[in-house]
């Protein structure tokens, strides 16, 4: 999205197809004059909320006039691409754009197998994710995501950090429905096999820790009934 200053607030001159702007509706010539909260009469005013906003919310109301007439707009701040082929949402980085989806999407691939071959799973989970963002259609930065997200899911499980390895379980599941729409060799069918067999394990892990759990404090009780 494009905006400029106005003597009233800031006006949009114009909006980028399949942006999140025009998933919220933007259109060329509103004029916005708040974010959330926050007044905006200016593009520093603008700039100010849009870097708060950045990694800490997920959508924000936008208050706008248009033909002389307010309207109050969602503006989703995560990748409509990502959620639309792949249904998860994401947050991808905004200040860093590619005017051909092809030079963004072999950015972020080649970000992305950087941080893996150094063991940062969660890096290149990022980068792959940014860059579907860039290429929502590419198969190949699909099975990465899918398969990190599940195995970053199954090592935070034996973490013993159920919500957030519960969170990444869900979203690599979830791309992986979306990823059998796709045609996959033998060798990447065979990644999302190991992939799935560490998850289910981790998770049968995590069922016999509990259980374990559970009997030793009915254990205890029985030895040490309360008074």
């Amino acid at each position: 999205m494009v905006v400029a200053d106005s003597p009233l607030g800031v006006r949009v001159v114009s909006v980028e197809a399949a942006s999140q702007a025009e998933g919220a509706d933007l259109r060329a010539d509103d004029l916005i004059v708040r974010v959330g909260e926050a007044e905006v009469r200016s593009i520093d005013d603008f700039a100010a909320v849009s870097e708060r906003l950045k990694g800490r919310a997920v959508s924000a109301r936008v208050l706008v006039f248009r033909n002389g007439l307010p309207r109050e707009l969602t503006l989703h701040l995560h990748s409509y691409p990502l959620l639309r082929e792949w249904g998860v949402e994401f947050l991808p980085e905004h200040d860093l754009r590619f005017a051909q989806p092809a030079v963004g999407r072999a950015h972020w691939a080649r970000l992305g197998r950087g941080f893996e071959e150094a063991g940062k799973s969660g890096e290149a989970l990022n980068a792959y994710l940014n860059g579907l963002h860039q290429a929502p259609t590419d198969p190949e930065l699909g099975l990465r995501a899918t398969v990190l997200s599940l195995e970053i899911g199954a090592q935070r499980l034996r973490d013993g950090a159920v919500p957030d390895g519960l969170a990444a379980l869900r979203r690599g599941l979830t791309m992986l429905q979306r990823l059998f729409d796709y045609p996959l060799s033998a060798q990447q069918l065979q990644a999302v096999r190991d992939a799935l067999q560490r998850t289910l394990t981790a998770v049968a892990d995590l069922k016999t820790r509990h259980t374990s759990s559970r009997l030793m404090k009915a254990d205890a009780s029985a030895r040490w009934p309360s008074s």
